[in-house]
């Protein structure tokens, strides 16, 4: 098989043909890339010296610099809306306030959880209360500062361009809400439910039209996260995704489909598989980050009952084998996942969720050098 540019081998596993290798994805999304002391560690075994790019500070993900990119022979390359310029702020050395008027705090172990927002702790809201919020701009000039620039910066390097969208519906009525009064609110409160989910993918919709104009045909995939499952099950019944959630997703991904030629990537943790067909019905092209620990996630079954309508994206055990294995044992999970989702394409390799503090780098390395090396044997 003739070797493939970078580009033309995700697009072609995105496809569902067969690629000379399989796609890597290091860095290219939010969830697809490493913490920022795991990538710190993999510079300096690297021999790498600059300086280390984060996504924000509430994330602590680091951007690949390009070097590592080129180390690892990475397909994709990510690219990202700016920070929201005014309407956030730090309260504290640990303490966030975002555009959205929610509290982030970090934890002892460093990440921030979200502890207050809007609507936290309120018995049953009223429609008023999203009428009267000053919510953010879909126009602030933060998002798009430089954007078309670093499109085209992006695109010159010859790998998939990724623009990585804000979150979609689910997380953002969570952040504003809060986690289990957000649920109960589905049947309890229906209304504002839905009030909250269309004021959300009414500016989602802008923000992402506004990027597309100015990335001027300059990207190849546009990715958004909205988590539905837990690790065993859904978050709330399937059915009740279908009434109130899945509309709001299908005009997002509709009307970013009518604005560009681009793939849609997907994201949501956990045991996903019951609402893989609905979001396949949407227009997503991809699923990520393929939880294989998770209830009804294996990869032989994902792909055998979704295969011939999604890709996947992901799928390297993070909570197993790439923390507590040995190389070799990281190296022959690659090798086994490659044979079972890159099966006819339509895989693209990454680990499960972001690279985490306790992966060592020797399992990094292992991952990615496995993967650039191994050729699975087509029609195997």
């Amino acid at each position: 098989m003739p070797t493939l540019s970078h580009r033309e081998r995700v697009l072609a596993a995105l496809a569902h043909r067969e690629t000379d290798r399989v796609p890597i994805d290091f860095g290219g999304t939010y969830t697809t890339t490493i913490y920022d002391s795991a990538y710190d560690r993999l510079k300096r075994n690297l021999g790498l010296e600059h300086p280390t790019v984060v996504y924000s500070k509430t994330r602590r993900l680091a951007i690949p610099h390009q070097s590592v990119l080129d180390r690892f022979e990475v397909d994709t390359r990510f690219l990202g809306l700016g920070p929201y310029e005014g309407d956030q702020r730090e309260i504290d050395a640990d303490t966030y306030l975002d555009e959205w008027g929610t509290t982030w705090r970090k934890a002892q172990d460093g990440h921030y959880l979200y502890v207050d927002g809007p609507f936290f702790n309120l018995k049953k809201p009223s429609l008023d209360l999203l009428e009267d919020r000053h919510w953010p701009d879909p126009d602030n000039p933060g998002y798009y500062r430089d954007l078309g620039e670093r499109a085209r910066a992006a695109r010159a390097t010859g790998r998939a361009v990724i623009l990585n969208l804000p979150i979609g519906v689910v997380h953002q009525g969570q952040f504003l809400r809060g986690f289990g009064d957000w649920l109960k609110d589905l049947y309890k409160n229906r209304a504002f439910s839905e009030r909250t989910m269309d004021m959300v993918a009414d500016r989602w919709i802008a923000v992402a039209t506004k990027a597309l104009d100015l990335c001027a045909g300059n990207v190849d995939i546009v990715f958004f996260g909205d988590d539905l499952a837990s690790q065993l099950a859904p978050l709330f019944d399937p059915e009740m995704y279908r009434a109130l959630v899945k509309p709001r997703h299908r005009r997002m991904i509709a009307a970013v489909k009518a604005k560009a030629d681009v793939k849609l990537l997907y994201h949501s943790c956990g045991a996903v598989s019951r609402l893989i067909d609905d979001l396949a019905d949407i227009g997503v092209d991809a699923i990520n980050p393929v939880q294989v620990t998770a209830a009804d996630m294996n990869p032989e079954g994902l792909k055998s009952r979704f295969g011939n309508r999604v890709a996947f994206w992901g799928g390297i055990n993070t909570q197993e084998t790439l923390p507590f294995g040995t190389p070799d044992q990281v190296r022959a999970e690659v090798r086994r996942v490659i044979d079972i989702l890159g099966a006819d394409g339509g895989y693209v390799l990454n680990s499960v969720h972001n690279i985490q503090d306790d992966v060592p780098t020797e399992n990094i390395l292992a991952m990615f050098d496995e993967a650039r090396a191994y050729r699975r044997t087509p029609g195997a």
